[in-house]
């Protein structure tokens, strides 16, 4: 018997076709994204297919072959290094053709951070979330990615942290100008205190007040400032990470830790079920920690940034649990309410997106707690475990 898929005697068996979004094998314009991959990225392979050539001398004469920028051919250049010094990663590439050159520049510069004796276990990590787990799956973003190889760089490599204790805080300044009655204020800071700052000053202003004014008044002391900052620490292993700002050096994120006020255990939120419309503190941050991020295709809002929606109406009966909430921005929270988008979620914390085009595409969490998801058959296995049971809370 078959059922689409191969025949085996005296057995059935289910063959379930996997792809991202922009591949989907139903929709023509996949097939020019490959085309046009797939051209790109050989010509670069026949441009670059000898890496003894003086650099110089190389880069002068692509520029003149290709008529490109010495920005897009280094951006080459780092692309064909990555493959070829990743060959699993150059049969996926190869394969599918589903990332471009720069996107694999991008994904380079992230690798080239971590000592070469882990760049294998790199290799495995970058294919398995280049690989698509759903059918019309979105995939991961390369800045996304190319903050997970950091983060996986930190945790791999014991040097890393002691070659570069402070690197969020290297190369900070602050410089202010002042002329005709103005100060212009440029610089450069760590990710962390510039979210720092900058959720300081919303907190003073609370939609009242501008930026401007709210730093006025603070300077003033005219405003009691009390502000809410989620760092996210695993119990035994693993980088803290924080919204908006991502994964943390350890001298760093201890340096943070050291300045909470009050610590939250978050372990058994996924089952929790509150009896309210509005979630709790605690499970406002569970949900966080696993999206990330909004969670409609292609939004980067930070979690801290967005309400949680309800994917199943309070209204209808959807439960305020992990299972029935999703992190949302503003705009996009109001294009599902007037549903111009359609979304179902799984138990596995993957958002099913329907436009008005009718064709799906599945976001995947990114946060810390998503981390913990599996991959591979057995999450497959898991996968209708979770949705299985999700459906019979549903259903209750």
């Amino acid at each position: 018997m078959t059922i689409a898929g191969t025949h085996v005697e005296g057995a059935a068996t289910l063959s379930v076709q996997v792809y991202f979004s922009h591949q989907d094998p139903t929709n023509a314009q996949s097939f020019v994204n490959v085309d046009i991959n797939k051209s790109i990225y050989h010509q670069w392979r026949y441009l670059l297919d000898n890496d003894e050539h003086d650099a110089d001398s190389l880069v002068g004469e692509l520029l003149r072959v290709t008529g490109q920028s010495r920005q897009e051919i280094t951006r080459a250049i780092q692309a064909m290094h990555l493959v070829a010094h990743m060959p699993r990663l150059k049969e996926l590439v190869e394969t599918k053709f589903h990332v471009t050159i720069t996107y694999l520049s991008r994904i380079m510069k992230a690798v080239s951070q971590g000592d070469r004796s882990i760049w294998t276990i790199l290799e495995g990590r970058i294919v398995d979330r280049l690989t698509p787990r759903v059918a019309g799956e979105e995939m991961i973003q390369a800045s996304d990615l190319a903050e997970l190889i950091t983060k996986w760089i930190k945790e791999l490599d014991p040097s890393f942290a002691a070659r570069r204790p402070r690197s969020e805080r290297d190369g900070e300044y602050l410089e202010f100008d002042t002329r005709d009655g103005v100060t212009r204020i440029r610089g450069r800071l760590a990710a962390v205190d510039g979210r720092r700052l900058a959720d300081t000053l919303r907190t003073v202003a609370r939609g009242k007040l501008t930026l401007t004014q709210a730093l006025r008044s603070f300077l003033d002391q005219k405003a009691p400032v009390q502000v809410t900052q989620y760092i996210y620490t695993p119990r035994t292993h693993g980088t803290s990470w924080m919204p908006g700002v991502g994964h943390l050096a350890p001298l760093l994120a201890a340096e943070l830790v050291a300045r909470l006020k009050k610590v939250v255990d978050l372990d058994g939120m996924e089952k929790a079920v509150e009896p309210r419309y509005r979630p709790s503190e605690k499970m406002r941050a569970a949900v966080m920690a696993r999206d990330g991020h909004c969670r409609f295709p292609g939004c980067r809002v930070p979690a801290d940034r967005c309400q949680l929606d309800h994917v199943v109406a309070w209204a209808a009966g959807g439960p305020t649990a992990m299972w029935n909430l999703v992190c949302l921005c503003q705009h996009h929270h109001n294009m599902k309410s007037d549903k111009r988008f359609v979304s179902e979620l799984n138990g596995c914390g993957e958002v099913r997106w329907v436009g008005p085009m009718n064709q799906p595409i599945v976001t995947r969490a990114v946060g810390p707690f998503a981390e913990q998801m599996p991959t591979g058959l057995w999450g497959q296995t898991l996968r209708n475990r979770m949705n299985a049971w999700c459906a019979r809370r549903r259903d209750a």
